[in-house]
């Protein structure tokens, strides 16, 4: 499927306006490797460096040679950052610094109330309700005081965009009321009153109870955001101590999933990015008592456990995550899980437990605080040795020979379902050479019992995250032909300037490549529909791109297909020159495939009338098989 061209502008605009690696950068850590960037890739658990974020010969596309999820610019914010396309193009036209010119610019209206769009309206308007309502003199006095004592300043507020909700159980019902009936004037723009209040019912901010009662009440909001800073829900807390639970979030929905949300990830994700360290903690105030006292690149769960869905969140973003847990009971649990969901991916985690069983809040409002805080950092306890801690416990209470065996067989068990078979060859040596050291058995005996183990217990690989649309290339046809067409669009893609080139013709006379190789030539429908857009730009002697091409695809399979291609010809040819020699080559090579079968399909002649028939038609039709196609194609 291709896009329309002449509704193009606003998108062609966007697309040159946008820089792909600052873009995918503030998102994925990358780092350049010769004409490309390289980092893990956001759409599935990458392990090794597989996404790559190409932007030479005015091209600007991303491809993982793992997943292969494909793409530019737009397609990353629709996938990665769950926008609809008229969500990412206005994004990243407000990101470059313009509106949006065509009549596309105008925002569809959602009328699903549990579509994202819906859900991020209500959000909004509540977000700018509960603002209100803290610097309200009378609605805000209980939360200004609850914020007060716990030493959260006015710059805090703001960054974090703290509000209230009143004690009064109808507040935010009522406020709502006003919305609809102060939308406005334009038809198009209004919604039905019904579809506004059940957007805010799937988001958890009204509840039925008879009539619309408000979902949070007398409690201090912290809202939730996402990278891009976009409100997804609210964290609440009690003011009154009688009022349970202390702490309530919104449910989830389209855009909000507890798994995957970090708390105040939007403010520190620049600075875990330069750090190259994350540090993780256990709740909304520990997080701005870390931003205020400048650990900027702290950021938390939202009550639940970490997940492996947290930990690719931050391992495309930093090197190093230090998780911060109270050191009772729960929290040396809490640890034992989290090292559990880290330990194959490809970050260094370490555990810190702070002074006196203070949490970050507690300790940094001391005056000495930050300077304990930063002792506490910096003598983490690697997660390894965390693990191996606790194996030696385990073998010191068990000192008989058989019961250390046991104990060994079961830790590499352990060890093998955690991951230790999918981390490289120094990782894994460092781990089982740490193993043998702690247990004092011999390093080949525990080689010995990690085969075995393995053999016992495989492991089952993790599916792949549904974040983006899987782009597996499309395989290439069997035989002769589908490889001379691929190989033609492979060169044509990677060096668009030898499109110029002329092909010579069998009677010694040269060709035009658009007159020469017609789309209706080829018989993989993939290539096929890689160079229908291509022919068309270059018989109206317009310029092209990979980003034009990618831009012009709506099929992941076939961008992905479009970006194996163009790899393939950029190796393929290594400067313009040697592109036009091959993009000839491929030509002819192309055109006799298309000789061979059409003589292969030909009717067979069995008469020398039938004979002398056939070669006219050949000769009338010219001296290429394709100006057979061509003659029809333009017959009225």
């Amino acid at each position: 499927m291709i896009t329309h061209r002449s509704n193009s502008s606003d998108r062609d605009r966007v697309l040159e306006s946008t820089d792909l690696v600052a873009l995918v950068g503030e998102s994925v850590v990358l780092r350049p490797k010769g004409r490309e960037h390289l980092g893990l890739c956001p759409f599935h658990e990458d392990h090794k460096p597989s996404f790559a974020v190409v932007t030479h010969k005015g091209n600007a596309f991303y491809n993982c040679f793992s997943c292969g999820a494909s793409g530019n610019a737009i397609d990353f914010m629709v996938h990665f950052h769950r926008m609809d396309f008229l969500e990412a193009m206005k994004f990243l036209a407000h990101r470059a610094g313009f509106e949006l010119q065509g009549r596309s610019s105008s925002a569809p209206r959602a009328t699903d109330p549990e579509s994202p769009a819906a859900l991020r309206r209500a959000n909004d308007a509540a977000l700018r309700f509960f603002q209100r309502s803290l610097a309200d003199s009378i609605n805000g006095q209980g939360a200004r005081e609850a914020l007060s004592a716990r030493a959260i300043d006015s710059q805090s507020i703001e960054a974090f965009a703290i509000g209230a909700a009143p004690a009064q159980g109808d507040a935010l019902a009522q406020y709502v009321e006003r919305l609809i009936d102060h939308q406005p004037a334009n038809p198009d723009e209004r919604l039905d009153g019904a579809t506004i209040r059940a957007s805010f019912e799937a988001a958890g901010l009204l509840r039925r109870r008879g009539g619309l009662v408000d979902g949070f009440r007398n409690r201090v909001i912290f809202p939730i955001a996402d990278e891009l800073g976009r409100c997804i829900a609210f964290g609440a807390r009690a003011i009154d101590p009688a009022d349970q639970p202390k702490y309530l979030n919104s449910p989830e929905t389209a855009l909000f999933h507890k798994s995957k949300s970090l708390y105040g990830i939007h403010i520190a994700k620049r600075a875990i990015i330069h750090a190259r360290t994350a540090i993780i903690t256990e709740g909304y105030t520990d997080v701005i008592a870390c931003h205020r006292a400048g650990v900027a690149n702290a950021v938390a769960t939202l009550g639940t456990a970490l997940t492996r869905d947290h930990a690719r969140v931050l391992q495309r973003l930093c090197d190093t995550i230090i998780l911060i847990f109270d050191g009772d009971t729960a929290g040396q649990r809490a640890a034992d899980r989290a090292v559990e969901i880290f330990f194959s991916a490809p970050v260094d985690l370490k555990i810190c437990t702070l002074p006196d069983q203070l949490d970050p809040d507690e300790l940094l409002r001391q005056p000495d605080g930050r300077a304990r805080f930063d002792a506490a950092i910096a003598s983490s306890e690697d997660a390894l040795t965390h693990i191996i801690r606790g194996f030696r416990k385990e073998l010191d209470a068990r000192p008989g020979l058989s019961a250390r065996q046991r104990t060994i067989e079961a830790m590499l068990s352990k060890l093998i379902a955690l991951g230790l078979g999918t981390l490289d060859g120094i990782r894994r040596r460092f781990v089982i050479e740490s193993i043998a050291t702690s247990s004092g058995v011999p390093l080949v005996e525990i080689e010995r019992a990690l085969l075995a183990s393995r053999a016992a217990s495989p492991r089952t690989p993790e599916a792949p995250s549904p974040a983006a649309p899987l782009a597996i290339p499309v395989p290439v046809e069997r035989g002769g032909r589908g490889r001379a067409e691929r190989d033609f669009v492979s060169i044509l893609l990677a060096w668009p300037a030898a499109s110029s080139v002329r092909i010579p013709t069998d009677d010694g006379d040269a060709a035009p490549l658009s007159e020469f190789i017609i789309p209706s030539m080829f018989e993989d429908a993939a290539a096929r529909a890689l160079y229908e857009p291509v022919y068309h730009w270059i018989e109206a002697g317009k310029g092209f791109s990979m980003q034009d091409l990618i831009a012009e695809l709506a099929d992941p399979s076939i961008k992905a297909l479009a970006i194996e291609l163009y790899r393939q010809g950029a190796t393929r040819c290594s400067v313009e020159g040697e592109a036009r020699a091959g993009l000839i080559a491929a030509s002819r090579a192309l055109d006799r495939q298309s000789q061979r079968l059409q003589l292969a399909n030909a009717p067979a002649a069995t008469t020398p009338e039938e004979l002398a028939l056939r070669l006219a038609q050949i000769r009338a039709a010219g001296p290429r098989p394709s100006a057979i196609a061509r003659t029809a194609r333009s017959a009225p």
